[in-house]
């Protein structure tokens, strides 16, 4: 968001004091500043190209990571870099007419970055709340959809000001002011923040109840998943490791695992990942929309220049850190961020000493060979669960087929 410079408000109709740059300061505010976005805009590529050069990372919801890593980079490549000119030199230097595109281009980002989290955290509420129904809730028609309606709004929201819904400009050109007109700010400070914030809580709170009711219903080994026309139950039962003497014995120590369990477990782990993301979001966006609309509804009690360029900045650091949760909250990412760095990003089939692929229908001959191959018919096709036993660890290697062919993960209970 767009900023007003020290002692602007008072000098909104004359000739703004053009104090003389103090060399040490914008040195030090320039590599600081420098290393912040040369970060956001390196982090930010780096999630779009680990998502494109990985097959298995690319789903819906790794699509709304994507559209969230591309609000970001917009805004640390094109908003950024005039922002930490204006921090340093005191003053604007672009004239008004790119003053106010680059407002408009700061507040698209912005609430592009902010709705993209609201999407994913409704994603991560279906995901968790019907894990075995949730391809065909949530298809790439629908998912594109969603983005676009991102997209759509956040125009709608960010244009207000090029049409003349702001105050009006102050004569001086170096001062780029941010838009205090309370109409428009109430607006914006709704549709970008407070609305958006709310429909995140409310998935989070649903995805919290949701997480514990199944989590303790899972373990009871029994689970159903219930759709419009029936409601199908699905159970594994494995077998512990024989011994020579005590395998005909063996049957009596089964272990029950649900299939459901398997995928609830993913969905549970991706919500915890976004869960981290919206924290840090809250935090580095509240302050700025709550000094906004303060200095906006109530001029006698605006906050000091400080207090508002720490609240902008830290709105800011939010489309800088995104790109560090991903690695340390999802092994998915963390190995594809590692594949990118070392320029590993092709698309290699995965050798067979680690995953062994199985056609939808397979030989008689091919399930005699793999003894501990479970095959359970799930809906119109097939699901596989190849399972590697060790110590207390069970790997289970899924393959479902879809309509729109063979898919892969992995879960390790």
């Amino acid at each position: 968001m767009v900023f007003l410079p020290e002692n602007a408000s008072d000098s909104s109709n004359c000739t703004h004091a053009q104090e003389p740059v103090n060399i040490s300061k914008a040195i030090l505010l320039g590599v600081i500043l420098g290393g912040l976005i040369l970060f956001g805009v390196l982090g930010n590529i780096l999630v779009i190209l680990s998502v494109a050069c990985h097959r298995h990372l690319q789903s819906v919801t790794h699509y709304y990571i994507v559209n969230l890593a591309v609000a970001d980079l917009l805004l640390t490549s094109t908003v950024l870099p005039f922002s930490a000119i204006l921090e340093i030199l005191g003053y604007w230097a672009f004239g008004r007419i790119f003053c106010n595109i680059w407002a408009a281009v700061d507040v698209l980002c912005c609430t592009a970055s902010i709705m993209g989290l609201c999407i994913i955290s409704i994603d991560r509420y279906i995901g968790v709340s019907y894990p075995l129904r949730y391809p065909t809730i949530v298809t790439q028609k629908r998912g594109l959809l969603a983005l676009m309606c991102v997209w759509a709004l956040s125009l709608t929201i960010s244009i207000g000001p090029l049409f003349g819904w702001k105050e009006q400009p102050p004569e001086d050109e170096t001062i780029c002011q941010i838009t205090e007109e309370p109409g428009y700010v109430l607006f914006s400070a709704l549709g970008s923040f407070y609305i958006p914030l709310a429909i995140i809580l409310v998935m989070y709170c649903r995805v919290y109840v949701v997480a514990r009711r199944e989590s303790k219903g899972l373990k009871h080994g029994l689970k159903t998943d219930k759709s419009d026309s029936e409601q199908v139950t699905l159970r594994i039962h494995r077998k512990n490791a024989p011994s020579a003497s005590s395998s005909g014995s063996s049957s009596k120590n089964k272990t029950h695992f649900s299939v459901r369990l398997l995928k609830f477990s993913r969905e549970k782990k991706a919500a915890k990942t976004l869960g981290i993301v919206v924290g840090c979001f809250i935090l580095c966006w509240l302050p700025f929309f709550l000094v906004m609309p303060i200095g906006s509804f109530f001029p006698e009690s605006k906050p000091s220049d400080t207090v508002f360029k720490i609240a902008f900045w830290l709105g800011y650091l939010n489309s800088c850190i995104n790109p560090i949760i991903y690695p340390c909250s999802s092994q998915e990412f963390k190995k594809a961020f590692q594949n990118v760095l070392r320029v590993q990003c092709l698309r290699r089939r995965q050798s067979t000493k680690h995953v062994i692929g199985y056609t939808l229908n397979p030989p008689s001959h091919a399930i005699e060979q793999h003894k501990d191959l479970v095959r359970i018919p799930v809906g119109s096709g097939e699901t596989f669960y190849k399972i590697s036993k060790s110590e207390g660890v069970c790997e289970w290697k899924f393959f479902s087929s879809t309509s729109s062919g063979l898919l892969f993960s992995g879960f390790l209970l």
